[in-house]
């Protein structure tokens, strides 16, 4: 079960990444339709402020989120990180944060 739970986690974080790519180009081009930049034949005439701020928020968040992945990966996993990951599967709708917290806590710990 340990296995399965690492396993969950970096999938999971495989998906964040690919989030925070997202967010980073939402920042970018809310910015740049701010300035009425006009990139090629896009149309970003939704874009602006409110976009930014979601996307700024998004990123802070998945940032975070990777950060202490990392540092749970490094400390060895522990049921306060199982059920962490298990919180953080829920509120942000990551599935396989969950399955991992999950797999964690159902594992037997020498």
């Amino acid at each position: 079960m340990e296995k399965a739970s690492a396993v969950m986690y970096s999938i999971a974080n495989i998906f964040n990444w690919i989030l925070l790519v997202f967010s980073i180009l939402g920042i970018v081009f809310s910015a740049l339709a701010m300035a009425n930049v006009q990139v090629g034949s896009l149309d970003m005439s939704q874009l602006g402020l409110q976009t930014l701020i979601i996307c700024i928020i998004i990123f802070i968040v998945v940032w975070i989120t990777i950060a202490l992945v990392r540092k749970a990966k490094k400390a060895g996993t522990s049921k306060f990180w199982d059920v962490l990951f298990i919180i953080f599967g829920v509120i942000g709708g990551n599935i396989f944060y969950f399955l991992g917290g999950l797999f964690g806590v159902i594992a037997r710990r020498n």
